[in-house]
């Protein structure tokens, strides 16, 4: 009869103590807004694979700043070839010039001989 009223006694304290525990669990997980934090899923990962992922993203960030540097070089390369067309483009200005005014003197001398004859021929 003791034996049986101290197991009672027992488990009483016992889901009393498991209550408990829980209630204690529950509060650490809340945040102060009363809401549960959201678990981090890496957390859930191994150390292993963590490391795996780990690499992967350094190779990915490898690769895309060797990309980015060959896109800067590219750019660099076309900005100068940019430049040295438009200062030869200036260098050729007079020239451009002089050929447009000696082809409208071409063209009033052209008019001026030939205006008499009907179009066409």
């Amino acid at each position: 009869m003791i034996f049986l009223t101290a197991l009672a006694l027992f488990r009483a304290n016992s889901t009393s103590l498991v209550a408990k525990k829980k209630r204690t669990r529950r509060k650490n997980t809340m945040n102060d807004e009363g809401t549960i934090a959201p678990r981090d899923p890496l957390l859930a990962y191994k150390k292993q694979q963590l490391v795996e992922r780990l690499r992967e993203a350094e190779l990915q960030a490898q690769t895309a700043k060797q990309q980015l540097a060959m896109s800067v070089d590219a750019s660099m390369k076309r900005e100068a070839r940019i430049a040295e067309l438009e200062a030869r483009l200036a260098e050729l200005e007079p020239y451009r010039s002089f050929v447009e005014r000696m082809r409208v003197q071409m063209q009033r001398e052209e008019r001026g001989r030939f205006g008499d004859l009907p179009p066409g021929l």
